[in-house]
């Protein structure tokens, strides 16, 4: 999607200069339809608690001044506005990044790999920090049940659920994932897409069945309170509903009802689905699974444990437990 000709990398600058020329140049450039700009590195706090970029090698000002030498973000971002380009983009993989979010990002769409007063995480022995890691994985293995393109909203919503849930460094007491990341959009711009999807047209093959089986594992664990989260985002819950009914119907349907994969699909949609409000629907469910499985001449493995499931979601339906429309 990118031509490397158009593209300057700057490694390890040691002042704004070499950031702001190019950068500069760039702006000046008529026709454009992207600028993207992308920075990984030290995040630290200005005046005013303003985000600044770590330059190579910087010094925090300990007299509430600017850290020295350091690039505020909201210079980058000012010279970012001058430019025609229809869509402006700026990437942030540092601690504190999610201070660029609202004025002195105005008019940028925002991905950033932290909150405002969340540190970023690297693996003691990856070559990539968390955020960066993850992002360029995404990129390289592709989304099964994405679009043909990877636009910045598919990417964000990807990050948001696998990098609260992939172990990260020990920070305290309690293990925990690696930092949410944030979002600032302006009109559309979600919709850019920054590459090809290689994993397009891949969301019904086994191995693209499988990856949808570890996200919608992902997001169950989002589901269920933490410390980080004592009270859970409540549209995950939906969210892995609609993630593991189509699963069930496509692993049903490529591998047959009665595949171990496919059984056990069907069977954490129908749980989820109780868990979620609707004991009826969940005994539906879990009826139609049993009947498949008591139909096989010897008795199926799984069995037992789907009567069970059944037999306890319709005590919960007929003893008037919660259910939701």
């Amino acid at each position: 999607m990118f031509d490397a000709r158009r593209t300057t990398v700057v490694l390890d600058p040691a002042d704004t200069r070499q950031v702001l020329d190019p950068l500069r140049r760039m702006v000046r450039e008529p026709d454009l339809d992207l600028l993207l700009f992308s920075y990984c590195g030290h995040g630290l706090l200005g005046r005013n608690d303003r985000l600044c970029l770590a330059l190579t090698p910087t010094r925090q000002d300990d007299g509430g001044g600017e850290p020295s030498p350091a690039l505020p973000f909201a210079e980058v971002a000012s010279l970012m506005r001058e430019s025609s380009a229809r869509h402006k983009v700026a990437i942030l993989d540092c601690c504190f990044s999610a201070r660029a979010l609202g004025p002195d990002g105005h008019g940028i769409h925002l991905l950033t790999a932290c909150g405002r007063t969340v540190k970023a995480l690297f693996p003691p022995e990856g070559t990539h920090t968390g955020f960066t890691g993850e992002l360029l994985r995404i990129l390289d293995e592709g989304l099964p049940d994405g679009p043909r393109h990877l636009a910045l909203s598919a990417l964000y919503d990807r990050l948001a659920v696998v990098l609260p849930t992939t172990p990260a460094p020990r920070a305290g007491i309690i293990p925990t994932g690696y930092p949410a990341p944030h979002q600032q959009t302006v009109d559309g711009s979600g919709h850019i897409a920054l590459a090809l999807n290689p994993a397009h047209g891949t969301q019904r093959t086994p191995a693209g069945l499988r990856a949808r089986a570890a996200f919608a594992q992902r997001l169950k664990t989002l589901t269920e309170p933490s410390p980080e989260a004592p009270v859970p985002d409540p549209a995950r819950l939906p969210q892995l509903l609609h993630v593991l009914a189509d699963l069930a119907r496509d692993a049903a349907e490529v591998l047959g009802p009665l595949d171990d994969f496919s059984i056990d699909v069907r069977r954490n949609h129908a749980v989820m689905t109780g868990i979620a409000g609707f004991p009826d629907q969940a005994t539906a469910l879990l009826s139609a699974l049993v009947d498949t499985l008591r139909a096989k001449p010897s008795p199926h493995r799984a069995l037992p444990k789907a009567e069970r499931a059944l037999a306890y979601w319709t005590r919960k339906h007929f003893s008037g437990g919660p259910t939701r429309t």
